[in-house]
């Protein structure tokens, strides 16, 4: 049976361990996707953080700029735009304006067109979208000037600039990172980054500039959101842990339970066949010797036959107070004398004691025994627990039994140095038909409802009861009632 109990609890630590590896790579899992929607979300705020900055730019540096005597529909020839190129950092604009009539056959805002012409000669296509979007978004707001005059250069966005309204923009959305930009020409290399950071996909603004940033930091925010995966998976763990620490802790009370079945299958076999022979015997001897030759004989055996029937009966009492019992059946309370009771239940075990030679001790300290409680329930569980002590007593006869006050409390132990109670069956031992295995031996007759009568009335008359047992040193039972 070891054996095979080790093989069931092998099988339950590696679903255990097989469950741990699943949940582990689960968590890593949603801390890549954790880690792939910041990356997501903080590219497309970076980028418009630096869109949003060169908007404002543009329109906050460009001034209208009126030369008297230019005709309102003055044409000039667009700039040819070629390759792109770095040349010539420093670009210098004129933005001219050019506007129809309206329906009034007045000047207004209308019919609005923009020539944009470079100082320099060759500017890149995407630079020059950059700085044309946001006239066209601004437009209205730049005043009556014919002429608008702007510069850019290399220093007009700075690297410090950009980073610091970032990491403002990423604090505003939720984001507690640390952000870092750098500033390269377009035909510069970039140089590598530092390990563990997220690379943010670099913007190109003008002219023949990129823009590249990347986050730092971030582990302990993306850590902050595992917290609620994390509990979760462990409360997965644990749950499943403790699912299959109570499947293996119930088939090893399983595996007891049926011990102890048979056990007391066995004692209840015997118990029984023992008064029913020992009558058969006794009806078969008074028939074949007659009954009026040996009347002597002849009481002697009816005698008998009325102890084995009295044993049967015995038992049968047995188990109805147990189920009586269980039934919560009403007990009679009124004011007693506990050591009144255990006196009288001490004196009626005075014959046994002395003829088994037992070295017997009680000890009363205090005057006030007074409890509320049903006489004849509380003299049950006192003899159960004497007879227990005087049954599993085998080499060292010795029974000590004392009632004390402690606190508005009446304690009463009883102490034996008898076999002992294995640590195993000690928070069992109140149940019912619960016994210590004895391998088939029957010297000690029982059926396992003794302590569980005595832990039932105990708690019927709200009282503790607890137990300090090792094996073979013996047993103390400890009583506890409210004292009136």
């Amino acid at each position: 049976m070891q054996r095979k109990n080790l093989r069931y609890l092998i099988l339950m630590v590696a679903s255990v361990l097989t469950v741990l590896v699943l949940q582990f790579f689960w968590l890593k899992s949603v801390y890549n996707d954790y880690k792939t929607s910041l990356k997501q979300e903080a590219a497309l705020l970076f980028a418009n953080t630096v869109t949003d900055m060169l908007d404002s730019l543009v329109l906050r540096k460009m001034t209208p700029v009126f030369i008297p005597g230019m005709p309102d529909t003055a044409f000039i020839r667009p700039l040819q735009i070629g390759k792109k190129t770095t040349q010539d950092t420093i670009r210098s604009f004129r933005i001219e304006i050019r506007q129809g009539e309206n329906e009034a056959g007045t000047k207004g805002r209308v019919n609005r067109q923009i020539q944009v012409i470079s100082s320099g000669e060759n500017v890149p296509l995407d630079s020059l979208r950059s700085v044309v979007r946001p006239l066209m978004l601004g437009l209205d707001s730049l005043g009556e000037g014919k002429k608008f005059t702007f510069r850019l250069d290399e220093e007009t966005l700075s690297p410090e600039e950009i980073e610091s309204t970032f990491e403002k923009a990423l604090i505003a959305r939720g984001y507690e990172v640390n952000a870092k930009v750098r500033k390269y020409h377009i035909e510069e290399p970039l140089s590598q980054l530092p390990k563990n950071v997220i690379d943010l996909k670099e913007i190109r603004i003008p002219f023949g500039t990129r823009i590249q940033g990347y986050l730092y930091n971030y582990q302990v925010f993306l850590y902050k959101k595992m917290i609620v995966p994390s509990l979760f998976a462990l409360l997965v763990v644990l749950f499943i842990s403790w699912s299959m620490l109570a499947m293996y802790r119930n088939m090893l009370k399983q595996q007891r339970l049926n011990l102890l079945k048979n056990d007391i299958i066995s004692n209840i076999t015997h118990e029984l066949k023992t008064p029913v022979a020992t009558v058969a015997i006794v009806l078969e001897s008074l028939e074949n010797f007659g009954s009026q030759q040996k009347e002597a004989l002849r009481k002697e055996y009816i005698q008998i036959a009325k102890n084995e029937l009295k044993r049967l009966t015995q038992m049968a009492e047995n188990i109805l107070t147990s189920s009586l019992l269980e039934k919560e059946q009403k007990v009679s309370f009124k004011p007693i004398e506990l050591d009144v009771l255990l006196e009288e239940k001490i004196q009626s075990f005075k014959p046994i004691l002395d003829h088994q030679n037992f070295e017997f001790q009680y000890i009363k300290e205090g005057k006030n025994f007074s409890i509320i409680g049903d006489w004849e329930k509380l003299g049950l569980v006192i003899f159960n627990l004497l007879d227990n002590a005087v049954k599993y007593s085998k080499e060292e006869k010795n029974i000590q039994v004392k009632l004390r006050e402690s606190g508005g409390k009446i304690i009463l132990q009883i102490q034996d140095k008898g076999i002992g109670i294995p640590e195993a069956y000690q928070k069992e031992i109140f149940e019912k038909f619960i016994r210590v295995p004895q391998q088939d031996v029957h010297d000690v007759k029982g059926y396992g409802l003794g302590l569980a009568q005595v832990a039932e009335i105990i708690r019927l008359h709200d009282g503790k009861i607890s137990l300090e047992s090792k094996v073979g040193q013996g047993s103390v039972f400890t009583l506890q009632f409210q004292q009136v």
